[in-house]
């Protein structure tokens, strides 16, 4: 990881003056001085007191739902997998109306062939 690629990230996706909890990795520095305001903390393993639990917690689930889901991942379609578990993960407590919600997906979803999909 890089700061460009931090500042490319963050410049698409997060709004100016928002507070970025970050480690204390020294990329994330730019930040500050493009405007966000920046908290790092280093923490080590043995002292970690939640402050990235949830990173860690999404992290894990997103390991364990790749390796159990898709064998043979690859980077070309990386970002469709990550959007599916978004979907997933985002939606995992909102069991209600969980068929209709597939029904209407798989009813509006249009046809992707197989030149599409490896294209």
């Amino acid at each position: 990881m890089t700061s460009d690629a931090v500042m490319e990230f963050s410049e698409a996706a997060v709004a100016k003056g928002s507070e970025v909890r970050t480690d204390g990795l020294h990329v994330y520095r730019r930040l500050a001085k493009a405007g966000y305001s920046l908290s790092q903390r280093k923490v080590g393993p043995k002292d970690e007191s939640g402050h990235l639990r949830w990173a860690h917690v999404v992290i894990s689930n997103a390991k364990a739902f790749m390796g159990g889901t898709f064998h043979g991942l690859g980077a070309r379609h990386l970002q469709r997998y990550l959007d599916e578990f978004r979907c997933r993960f985002n939606r995992r407590l909102e069991l209600r109306g969980v068929f209709s919600r597939l029904l209407d997906a798989c009813a509006s979803a249009g046809r992707i062939t197989y030149a599409e999909l490896i294209g």
